[in-house]
């Protein structure tokens, strides 16, 4: 049966895959099987979240924690109804966010020498959260682009952003260190701020423990100041 839903975030992966989940009746769902890809993207010219959508979906059977969002889903019934501007969006996710990472994920099982941290594979309520941030700055690191942030607990550097649209277009412009970290700022640097959180499959690194590492899907800055250049 079609229901509607808020895409909530489009998120990278492993080449040609990309991750999307959509907020439904003031929870989390995720499209996990089939799983979407940059062909299929292609075909519907993009998704951003803030796209209202029908689709046919319905909860896995038996989801490995903490991923219990996930859910089968028909990519022929897939139908773009309507888009939220970005505040629009900040105001239907804030109804729903927890004040900090633990009080949505519970205490970090690992933390990394960068300051990332990571949660235990096969526990745990979900895997996406919108998390209240007091403030937040998102800047390059290397080959990838990473987010500090404060929420009402605690402070958390170097997550990973994995935000589809900026990770495309920074690899598309190539544009120097400098400018970017300009273009992030401008977008994503602020007081105030709502993050999607989520936690990755798992998987290990940094010579630790396999484990689900935290990475920030999408800033939105409350209220929003994007320009859109990234």
């Amino acid at each position: 049966m079609a229901i509607e839903v808020i895409i909530t975030d489009v998120t990278r992966m492993y080449p040609p895959n990309v991750c999307i989940a959509a907020a439904y009746q003031g929870r989390s769902i995720r499209l996990h099987n089939p799983q979407p890809n940059d062909k299929w993207m292609q075909s519907l010219g993009g998704l951003t979240p803030g796209d209202v959508v029908s689709v046919n979906w319905k909860p896995a059977q038996g989801p490995t924690p903490p991923h219990t969002e996930d859910g089968e889903w028909d990519d022929a019934s897939f139908k773009r109804l309507d888009r939220l501007s970005e505040n629009e969006l900040a105001d239907h996710l804030s109804a729903h966010a927890f004040e900090s990472v633990q009080k949505a994920f519970g205490p970090p099982w690992i933390r990394g020498t960068g300051g990332n941290a990571a949660f235990s594979p096969g526990i745990g309520p979900r895997s996406l959260a919108s998390i209240l941030a007091r403030s937040v700055r998102v800047y390059p690191h290397f080959e990838g682009i990473k987010v500090d942030f404060v929420d009402g607990q605690d402070s958390w550097t170097r997550v990973p952003l994995e935000d589809l649209t900026v990770r495309q277009h920074q690899k598309q412009c190539q544009v120097c260190s400098s400018r970017l970290s300009m273009l992030l700022a401008n977008e994503f640097q602020g007081a105030n701020a709502l993050l999607r959180v989520g936690l990755a499959r798992e998987f290990q690194a940094g010579g630790h423990q396999s484990a689900c590492w935290m990475q920030v899907n999408h800033v939105f800055l409350v209220p929003s100041k994007r320009k859109h250049f990234v």
